[in-house]
Protein backbone atom coordinates (compact mmCIF):
# COMPACT_ATOMS: atom_id res chain seq x y z
CA UNK A 1 0.00 0.00 0.00
CA UNK A 2 1.26 3.49 -0.87
CA UNK A 3 1.91 5.36 2.36
CA UNK A 4 0.95 8.68 0.71
CA UNK A 5 -2.69 7.59 0.41
CA UNK A 6 -4.77 8.27 3.53
CA UNK A 7 -6.27 5.04 4.95
CA UNK A 8 -9.76 6.49 4.54
CA UNK A 9 -9.27 6.55 0.74
CA UNK A 10 -7.69 3.12 0.23
CA UNK A 11 -11.10 1.48 -0.34
CA UNK A 12 -11.62 3.75 -3.38
CA UNK A 13 -8.44 2.62 -5.16
CA UNK A 14 -8.85 0.71 -8.38
CA UNK A 15 -6.89 -2.54 -8.74
CA UNK A 16 -3.62 -2.51 -10.62
CA UNK A 17 -3.91 -4.12 -14.04
CA UNK A 18 -1.27 -5.84 -16.11
CA UNK A 19 -0.37 -3.63 -19.05
CA UNK A 20 -0.05 -6.73 -21.23
CA UNK A 21 -3.71 -7.56 -20.48
CA UNK A 22 -4.71 -4.11 -21.75
CA UNK A 23 -2.57 -4.57 -24.89
CA UNK A 24 -4.01 -8.04 -25.50
CA UNK A 25 -7.53 -6.66 -25.13
CA UNK A 26 -6.78 -3.90 -27.62
CA UNK A 27 -5.49 -6.47 -30.10
CA UNK A 28 -8.53 -8.78 -29.67
CA UNK A 29 -10.86 -6.16 -31.03
CA UNK A 30 -12.58 -6.47 -34.38
CA UNK A 31 -15.36 -4.61 -36.14
CA UNK A 32 -17.90 -6.44 -33.97
CA UNK A 33 -15.99 -7.10 -30.72
CA UNK A 34 -14.85 -4.46 -28.24
CA UNK A 35 -12.74 -4.96 -25.12
CA UNK A 36 -13.53 -3.53 -21.69
CA UNK A 37 -11.71 -3.23 -18.38
CA UNK A 38 -13.58 -4.12 -15.22
CA UNK A 39 -12.45 -1.33 -12.91
CA UNK A 40 -13.22 -3.34 -9.77
CA UNK A 41 -11.43 -6.56 -10.68
CA UNK A 42 -8.85 -5.42 -13.25
CA UNK A 43 -10.06 -8.08 -15.70
CA UNK A 44 -10.14 -7.31 -19.43
CA UNK A 45 -13.07 -8.87 -21.29
CA UNK A 46 -14.17 -8.97 -24.93
CA UNK A 47 -17.85 -8.22 -25.59
CA UNK A 48 -19.51 -8.59 -28.98
CA UNK A 49 -21.98 -6.13 -30.46
CA UNK A 50 -24.58 -8.93 -30.47
CA UNK A 51 -24.08 -9.53 -26.73
CA UNK A 52 -24.57 -5.80 -26.05
CA UNK A 53 -27.75 -5.73 -28.16
CA UNK A 54 -29.11 -8.79 -26.34
CA UNK A 55 -28.23 -7.21 -22.99
CA UNK A 56 -29.97 -3.96 -23.86
CA UNK A 57 -33.18 -5.84 -24.67
CA UNK A 58 -32.69 -7.87 -21.47
CA UNK A 59 -34.27 -10.97 -23.00
CA UNK A 60 -34.07 -13.65 -20.31
CA UNK A 61 -36.45 -15.99 -22.15
CA UNK A 62 -33.63 -18.15 -23.51
CA UNK A 63 -31.93 -20.35 -20.94
CA UNK A 64 -28.17 -19.77 -20.92
CA UNK A 65 -25.61 -21.97 -19.24
CA UNK A 66 -21.90 -21.88 -18.56
CA UNK A 67 -19.87 -19.39 -20.53
CA UNK A 68 -22.98 -18.03 -22.31
CA UNK A 69 -24.56 -17.00 -19.01
CA UNK A 70 -21.29 -15.44 -17.85
CA UNK A 71 -20.89 -13.52 -21.14
CA UNK A 72 -24.49 -12.30 -20.89
CA UNK A 73 -23.92 -10.98 -17.34
CA UNK A 74 -20.77 -9.15 -18.43
CA UNK A 75 -22.58 -7.67 -21.43
CA UNK A 76 -25.43 -6.48 -19.18
CA UNK A 77 -22.94 -4.78 -16.85
CA UNK A 78 -21.14 -3.17 -19.80
CA UNK A 79 -24.43 -1.99 -21.33
CA UNK A 80 -25.47 -0.44 -18.02
CA UNK A 81 -22.06 1.22 -17.65
CA UNK A 82 -21.41 -0.59 -14.37
CA UNK A 83 -17.71 -0.84 -13.53
CA UNK A 84 -16.51 -1.19 -17.14
CA UNK A 85 -14.45 1.16 -19.29
CA UNK A 86 -13.97 0.60 -23.02
CA UNK A 87 -10.35 0.13 -24.07
CA UNK A 88 -9.04 2.22 -26.97
CA UNK A 89 -10.73 0.96 -30.12
CA UNK A 90 -9.23 0.34 -33.55
CA UNK A 91 -9.83 3.95 -34.61
CA UNK A 92 -8.10 5.32 -31.53
CA UNK A 93 -5.20 2.91 -32.02
CA UNK A 94 -4.83 3.77 -35.74
CA UNK A 95 -2.54 0.95 -36.80
CA UNK A 96 -2.18 2.55 -40.23
CA UNK A 97 -0.46 5.52 -38.59
CA UNK A 98 1.75 3.15 -36.61
CA UNK A 99 2.78 1.49 -39.90
CA UNK A 100 3.53 4.91 -41.43
CA UNK A 101 5.74 5.90 -38.48
CA UNK A 102 7.59 2.60 -38.67
CA UNK A 103 8.12 2.88 -42.43
CA UNK A 104 9.32 6.48 -42.09
CA UNK A 105 11.91 5.39 -39.55
CA UNK A 106 13.44 2.69 -41.74
CA UNK A 107 16.71 3.71 -43.37
CA UNK A 108 17.80 3.15 -46.94
CA UNK A 109 15.78 2.01 -49.91
CA UNK A 110 13.46 -0.07 -47.75
CA UNK A 111 11.84 3.15 -46.51
CA UNK A 112 10.43 4.10 -49.90
CA UNK A 113 9.35 0.51 -50.60
CA UNK A 114 7.46 0.34 -47.29
CA UNK A 115 5.86 3.75 -47.74
CA UNK A 116 4.74 2.77 -51.25
CA UNK A 117 3.19 -0.44 -49.87
CA UNK A 118 0.90 1.72 -47.72
CA UNK A 119 -0.72 3.44 -50.70
CA UNK A 120 -3.98 2.29 -52.25
CA UNK A 121 -6.40 -0.45 -51.39
CA UNK A 122 -5.11 -3.48 -49.55
CA UNK A 123 -2.46 -1.38 -47.77
CA UNK A 124 -2.40 -3.55 -44.66
CA UNK A 125 -1.94 -6.75 -46.66
CA UNK A 126 0.74 -5.21 -48.92
CA UNK A 127 2.58 -3.73 -45.96
CA UNK A 128 2.73 -7.07 -44.15
CA UNK A 129 3.87 -8.84 -47.33
CA UNK A 130 6.54 -6.19 -47.90
CA UNK A 131 7.73 -6.44 -44.28
CA UNK A 132 8.14 -10.19 -44.83
CA UNK A 133 9.93 -9.78 -48.17
CA UNK A 134 12.36 -7.22 -46.68
CA UNK A 135 13.07 -9.41 -43.66
CA UNK A 136 11.83 -6.74 -41.26
CA UNK A 137 9.17 -8.79 -39.47
CA UNK A 138 10.96 -8.89 -36.11
CA UNK A 139 11.60 -5.14 -36.18
CA UNK A 140 8.01 -4.38 -37.22
CA UNK A 141 6.38 -6.53 -34.55
CA UNK A 142 8.68 -5.15 -31.88
CA UNK A 143 7.84 -1.59 -32.96
CA UNK A 144 4.11 -2.31 -33.17
CA UNK A 145 4.08 -3.95 -29.75
CA UNK A 146 5.87 -0.94 -28.29
CA UNK A 147 3.35 1.42 -29.90
CA UNK A 148 0.45 -0.59 -28.44
CA UNK A 149 2.10 -0.49 -25.00
CA UNK A 150 2.49 3.27 -25.25
CA UNK A 151 -1.18 3.68 -26.20
CA UNK A 152 -2.16 1.42 -23.29
CA UNK A 153 0.01 3.39 -20.83
CA UNK A 154 -1.48 6.69 -22.02
CA UNK A 155 -5.01 5.27 -21.72
CA UNK A 156 -4.35 4.01 -18.20
CA UNK A 157 -3.00 7.39 -17.11
CA UNK A 158 -5.96 9.24 -18.69
CA UNK A 159 -8.40 6.97 -16.86
CA UNK A 160 -6.59 6.86 -13.53
CA UNK A 161 -5.86 3.14 -13.86
CA UNK A 162 -2.83 1.82 -11.96
CA UNK A 163 -0.85 -0.63 -14.07
CA UNK A 164 2.18 -2.86 -13.90
CA UNK A 165 4.30 -4.17 -16.71
CA UNK A 166 7.07 -6.67 -17.23
CA UNK A 167 10.50 -5.07 -17.14
CA UNK A 168 11.95 -4.12 -20.50
CA UNK A 169 12.02 -1.10 -22.79
CA UNK A 170 9.18 0.17 -24.91
CA UNK A 171 10.41 0.09 -28.49
CA UNK A 172 8.14 2.63 -30.17
CA UNK A 173 8.76 6.31 -30.62
CA UNK A 174 5.00 6.84 -30.21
Amino acid sequence: MDSTIPPSEVWMMKPSVELNDIVDGMQWQTDSIAAYLNTKTGQVVPVSDDEIIDAEFDDDSLPLTGWEAEAAEVAKAVAKGNDYIALPDRFEIDEYRIMERFASGVVGGARSILLESLRGSGAFRYFRRTIHELGLEQEWYSYRDGAYKQIAEDWCRENGIAYSQPSGPVDADA
